[in-house]
C-alpha cells in the first residue's frame, strides 16, 4: 500500500525546471496548463521528464519538423525535455521538443512558459489534444505521450477508443516503441478485435517492432491460429524479416503443412 501511495504521488509530482533560454524573442508566464488554451495564438511550452534517450535536432521554433530524435536506450534515471505547442485560435496546432540546453530561436515571438507541470496534468492535456485527432497537434500529442512513463495507459485507450483508425493506428504505432506487458496486450487486442482491416495490419506491424522475445512468440501464434488470412500474410512477412531460427522454424513449418 506504501509503495502504491508513493507511486501515485510521485505521479503527480510537477516537473522542476528552469525557463528556456530564449534567443530571438521572449518569455511571459503562463499560470497553468489549464490556462494554455486561453492563449489564442501564439507557443506555450512546459518541462516533462523523460525515461527516454533522446536529443533535438535543432533549436528552432520555426521549423515544421518535430525537432526530435528518439534513442532505444533507457537511461539510469529520467531526463528532461521542452515540450512546445503553438496555439491556434485556442487549439493545439502543432508540436516541438527541444533540448533544455538549447538556445531557442523564438523566430520574434513571445513564448507563454508553464511552471511545474504534473505529469498528471501534462498527460490528461496530451490525450484531450490526442483524441481530438487533429492532423499534426494529434500525432505531437501522441509523440508526447510516449516520452512520458505515466502515458502508456493513455496511449492504450486511445488504440481502443478513438473513432478515427488513423488516430488508433498511430496510437498502435507508438505503443510498439514501448517495451513491456501492456504495450503488447494492447497490439494483440488490436489485431484480434479492432474493426478495421487497416488499423489490424498496423497492430501486426507494431508486434514486429518490439523485442524478439516478445514478438516472436506472439507473431508465430497469429500465423498458425489467427483467424484472418490478412493478419496471417502479415504475420508471416514480418516473420520474415526477423534473422532468428525460431521465426524461419514456424514459417517453414508452416509451409510443410
Amino acid at each position: 500500500m506504501k509503495l502504491k501511495m508513493l507511486g501515485l504521488l510521485f505521479f503527480s509530482l510537477p516537473v522542476l525546471a528552469v525557463p528556456p533560454r530564449i534567443v530571438n524573442g521572449s518569455v511571459q508566464a503562463v499560470p497553468s496548463l489549464a490556462q494554455a488554451e486561453a492563449v489564442g495564438n501564439g507557443w506555450v511550452g512546459y518541462a516533462i521528464a523523460t525515461p527516454k534517450s533522446f536529443s533535438s535536432c535543432g533549436c528552432s521554433l520555426a521549423s515544421e519538423n518535430n525537432n526530435i530524435s528518439q534513442g532505444d536506450d533507457v537511461g539510469p534515471g529520467a531526463s528532461t525535455v521542452f515540450v512546445f505547442i503553438r496555439m491556434r485560435d485556442g487549439q493545439a496546432d502543432r508540436f516541438r521538443f527541444l533540448s533544455p540546453d538549447c538556445n531557442i530561436n523564438a523566430a520574434g515571438q513571445t513564448i507563454g512558459w508553464i511552471d511545474n507541470v504534473s505529469e498528471r496534468e501534462s498527460v490528461a492535456f496530451l490525450k484531450r489534444i490526442a483524441d481530438s485527432g487533429s492532423g499534426h497537434a494529434s500525432n505531437g500529442a501522441l509523440l508526447a505521450l510516449t516520452l512520458q512513463a505515466a502515458g502508456t495507459d493513455a496511449l492504450i485507450d486511445i488504440a481502443r477508443h478513438n473513432a478515427s483508425g488513423h488516430v488508433r493506428g498511430q496510437a498502435l504505432f507508438w505503443l510498439s516503441q514501448q517495451a513491456g506487458e501492456k504495450a503488447a496486450a494492447a497490439l494483440r487486442d488490436a489485431v484480434e478485435n479492432d474493426p478495421e482491416e487497416q488499423v489490424r495490419a498496423k497492430a501486426v506491424f507494431g508486434i514486429s517492432q518490439l523485442p524478439n522475445d516478445e514478438s516472436i512468440p506472439m507473431l508465430i501464434d497469429l500465423l498458425k491460429h489467427n483467424r484472418s488470412r490478412e493478419v496471417r500474410k502479415k504475420a508471416a512477412f514480418w516473420l520474415g524479416q526477423k534473422n532468428d531460427p525460431r521465426a524461419l522454424q514456424a514459417i517453414e513449418d508452416i509451409l510443410r503443412n
